[in-house]
């Protein structure tokens, strides 16, 4: 087993570093805030401690010894490269917003619009964490979290983005070659990708037989990304997925979606963050462009993006 290093005090190496540069305990004490005899009471703890003397005293200074010269040199090397590191590390801080999101809002909504919010903000730089594991926001892991729930997290404080809903979306490929879909069980001459739960329930809200829907989904996949994709590669298929995720491809057309019903899992997609550092500017600047920012590709949805953008929906 490793052993921790033997060092002496940080305080009384701190001292000594000082008083070596400086040559002088009282200015060492001004510069550290201590008394003459503070100072002189560190550095003959680590004399003690390190067996030998470091200073040799005059009547209006000190000088170093020959050890305590090599000693001072490797110390102010230490103490510059904490500093650097230190410095480094605020910098980073300051400069780098960390950001952690589920996959698929990640890759088919965030990413393609953090390109706006850095020209906004050309100071910093955004970091992307999109494991569909729980990051630790409260510990420091990221600074900001889009999360899917009831908007209750212990410690953290949550907006409302928008809600989590589901509903089919075809490619234009297949709607014109199976449609017109005229009614929801007019899906069913298409393969169906995702959940057949969501399926079931989903037909069932919008006025369909359910009973006609297979046992199990032609496909599912890890990811909606995924579901849409093949979906669009086959020709032949629907995909039980969120619509918002896919905005811009239902926009633009290269994807339908058939009918106005959605169906509400009854979460939602809240901004989640530590309240103690709401007020940092890269945070701040984040929020204000996520809750402001224009959002016309959510034209036609059934609940509007980000309502009542500004104000906070729970601190958990």
């Amino acid at each position: 087993m490793d052993r921790a290093p033997q060092l002496p005090p940080v305080n009384a190496i701190r001292v000594f570093e000082t008083a070596a540069r400086l040559g002088n305990f009282t200015r060492t004490g001004e510069a550290l805030g201590m008394t003459q005899a503070a100072v002189s009471y560190q550095i003959k703890l680590l004399e003690d401690r390190l067996g030998f003397s470091l200073f040799e005293r005059k009547a209006r200074h000190v000088e170093l010894t020959a050890r305590g010269e090599r000693l001072a040199s490797g110390t102010s090397e230490a103490f510059r490269l904490l500093e650097r590191t230190f410095r480094d590390v605020r910098e980073d801080r300051d400069s780098v917003l960390s950001l952690t999101a589920l996959p698929t809002f990640c890759s088919n909504w965030l990413v393609p619009r953090l390109g706006a919010f850095q020209l906004d903000n050309p100071g910093l730089a955004v970091r992307i964490d999109s494991r569909a594991d729980m990051v630790d926001i409260k510990a420091g892991e990221a600074d900001i979290g889009i999360r899917i729930g009831k908007g209750q997290w212990p410690g953290l404080e949550a907006r409302r983005l928008f809600g989590d809903t589901t509903a089919p979306l075809v490619s234009r490929a297949a709607a014109e070659r199976f449609g017109p879909f005229n009614t929801p069980n007019d899906l069913l001459r298409l393969r169906l990708f995702g959940p057949i739960s969501w399926w079931r329930d989903w037909i069932e809200q919008a006025g369909g037989d359910p009973s006609r829907l297979p046992d199990r989904p032609a496909l599912e996949l890890e990811t909606q990304t995924m579901e849409v994709s093949a979906a669009i590669a086959s020709g032949d298929a629907a995909a039980m997925v969120t619509p918002i995720y896919f905005a811009e491809q239902i926009a633009s057309g290269a994807l339908i979606e058939p009918f106005v019903t959605e169906l509400d899992h009854g979460d939602g997609h809240y901004m989640v963050f530590d309240p103690t550092r709401a007020n940092e500017p890269k945070i701040k600047a984040f929020i204000a462009w996520m809750l402001f920012q224009p959002m016309a590709f959510c034209l036609n949805r059934q609940e509007p993006a980000f309502p009542e953008a500004g104000t906070a929906v729970s601190k958990g």
